[in-house]
This record gives C-alpha cells, sequence and structure tokens, in this order.
C-alpha cells in the first residue's frame, strides 16, 4: 500500500510512519454520510448501544468501562454533550421553558421590574475600587444561570461534580473497587448523567405537558433516586440496603455543601447591599 498522507509505502493497515489507515480512499456520499454520522457515534452505533447500556444494565456497563472495556462504548462527556443537543432540540419542539426563560420571565415583571427600581437602583456597593449597584449583581447572577443552562452539559457536570466528591468518599472502599479513584467517580457520574438525560429525552414527550418548572432533569425525584441507587449497587457492589443508606449520605452531603456555597454567594451580596450607606 502507498499512504496518501505521506506517501510511504508499507504492508499493514496503518501507515507505520504517520498512523493514517489503509483504508483510506477518496470521498463518495456514503463514505461522507458515515463520517459526519461517525461524529455523532451513529456510524459505528456505538452511542445507540452505549445508551442501550445505560438503561437496561448501567452499573454493569460503567463498572466494565471503568476496568479497561473501553472500544465498545461511547466517550462519556462527548455523549453527555450530544445527548444535551438532542434534548435542548427536543425541549424547544415541545415548547418547553428553559430555565432561561423562566428567569428572563421573571425578571420582566412588572411588580418586580417596579420593586428593583424603588429599592436597588441606587443602592451602590464598592467591589475592588468599582461601583456595582445591586441590581447589577443580580443581573450578573441571572446571565451566570442563564450561560450554564444554555450549556446543559456544563451545568451537568457542575452538579454532578457535587456527587463525585462526596460519593469518592463514601464508596471509596467498597467490595467491588475497594481502591477507587476520584477520576474514576467523575466518568461514573458523567456516564450516570447521560443515563439520566437519555431517559429525560424519553420521558419528555410522553409524560411531559410543556408546564412543568424543572432545573436540571425533568425526571420526578424518586426515579433519580431510584437510578442512582441502582447504579452504584452493581458498580461498588454493597448490598441493597447499604447501597440505600450510603446514596442517602451522598445526597445530604451534597445538598448541604451546595446550600452552603449558596448561602456563601447571597451572604456576600447582602453584604454588599448593607455597606450602601457607606459607600454613597
Amino acid at each position: 500500500m502507498e499512504c496518501l498522507n505521506c506517501h510511504t509505502e508499507f504492508i499493514g493497515n496503518y501507515c507505520p510512519s504517520c498512523g493514517q489507515p489503509a483504508s483510506t480512499q477518496r470521498f463518495t456520499v456514503k463514505k461522507a454520510l458515515m463520517a459526519t454520522l461517525e461524529v455523532w457515534g451513529m456510524g459505528n452505533r456505538s452511542l445507540p448501544r452505549t445508551v442501550m447500556h445505560l438503561i437496561y444494565r448501567p452499573g454493569q456497563m460503567i463498572g466494565e468501562y471503568l476496568d479497561g472495556k473501553r472500544m465498545p462504548f461511547f466517550p462519556p462527556v462527548k455523549m453527555l454533550f450530544v445527548l444535551c443537543i438532542f434534548f435542548a432540540v427536543e425541549s424547544s419542539l415541545l415548547g418547553e421553558k428553559t430555565i432561561s426563560e423562566q428567569i428572563t420571565s421573571s425578571m420582566n415583571d412588572e411588580a418586580l421590574k417596579k420593586n428593583l427600581t424603588e429599592n436597588t437602583n441606587n443602592t451602590v456597593v464598592n467591589f475592588n475600587g468599582k461601583k456595582i449597584s445591586t441590581e447589577e449583581m443580580m443581573m450578573t447572577v441571572k446571565n451566570i444561570v442563564v450561560w450554564m443552562d444554555q450549556h446543559k452539559a456544563v451545568e451537568l457536570i457542575c452538579l454532578h461534580s457535587f456527587f463525585m466528591l462526596f460519593a469518592w468518599m463514601v464508596f471509596r472502599k467498597s467490595p467491588t473497587r475497594p481502591k477507587s479513584t476520584m477520576a474514576e467517580h467523575f466518568f461514573t457520574q458523567v456516564f450516570m448523567s447521560g443515563q439520566m438525560m437519555a431517559l429525560s429525552i424519553i420521558y419528555l414527550p410522553i409524560f411531559s405537558n410543556g408546564k412543568e418548572d424543572y432545573t436540571f432533569y425533568p425526571l420526578p425525584w424518586w426515579l433519580l433516586f431510584i437510578l442512582f441507587v441502582w447504579d452504584y449497587k452493581y458498580i461498588f457492589g454493597y448490598k441493597w440496603r447499604t447501597t440505600i443508606r450510603k446514596v442517602i449520605v451522598v445526597h445530604v452531603l451534597s445538598i448541604t455543601l451546595f446550600i452552603a456555597i449558596a448561602g456563601m454567594v447571597a451572604g456576600i451580596i447582602i453584604s454588599f447591599a448593607e455597606n450602601t450607606a457607606a459607600t454613597k
């Protein structure tokens, strides 16, 4: 064979000089279509197969991926981004309100706008030498939330990072994975997020009427909890009762940290507002 890239003559499936496959040929309509589908994980069916495994045998599939069986499954981070795109398109077609639209609608409420005008427009705080009104601070927080909602995969990775930290603490000495690492728990959480997003894509057109307000997933809370227990049971090998108890601990710790961080942010905003008299 002669490599079409570097023109090295070789025998085998790959060029020993540059690594280009020997099967590389001129593009046809079929090859162009397959190359496009492969970007979305459709060409070799790895994305559909991975999603299918995440739905009917998630714990076992995630465990196999962590143990080194990588080739049959779609990369978890890339999968989450692709699923979030599908979910965004589906939500738009079904007329679902995103968090961005909910916040924008609230900010456009006449009563709220009047209250902001009367109470916060003239409230100026000094932040590192720059004067910022409370309304500007609220708009900044709003813009951050809107940006996160528009980048759903990033939002979900940030959310599951809370669970990753405490799941590693609680499950790091499990029967089947006694030395699990933080990185393994990260990929576990990304796969679980992909599982929940895939189920959300199925759930939305069947059970949603376009009026529910949800933050991260449209799935009911009890179903999300069952998914956590089911996944952890088969990944880490604890008995059902122990797994349920540990999942509750992980949720309590994660929610506590989330509330603490939210409280710190709110406290900073309030402290800025309280400095109004001194900075006017």
